[in-house]
């Protein structure tokens, strides 16, 4: 049975809370704190030729701020999103990048059956 209006109004507090859960995820340098990722931040990594996962990792860590003034100068980074290849090894960044993205339900497979019609 499909859920009903009545049902999503109901559910409401719960769904936009889910929406702003955040996740820890354990990488070379230590524990991170990430939020899920917006339609619109998907929307720019997606628009971009090259940068994408430095992108998604500066934009969806909150702890550490990777984008602190002190850490990007003590790495000296000419551009925000350097800092992200700065910590993490190359292959490691593509990974995180596409946690961060399952843990935000890109990837991820949606149960869908045949709806069926009566037939009188």
């Amino acid at each position: 049975m499909a859920v009903s209006v009545q049902d999503l109004i109901n559910q409401k507090e719960k769904i936009e809370q889910k929406k702003q859960e955040t996740f820890d995820i354990t990488t070379s340098v230590g524990v991170m704190t990430v939020k899920k990722m917006s339609g619109s931040l998907m929307a720019d990594i997606i628009d971009m030729s090259d940068g994408g996962d430095e992108y998604c990792i500066l934009n969806s860590v909150v702890a550490p701020n990777l984008k602190d003034a002190a850490l990007q100068q003590a790495y000296g980074c000419a551009e925000p999103t350097d800092i992200v290849d700065k910590l993490f090894d190359a292959g490691e960044v593509p990974a995180i990048a596409r946690k961060i993205a399952s843990l935000s339900g890109y990837g991820e497979n949606i149960e869908a059956k045949v709806h069926e019609e009566v037939k009188n």
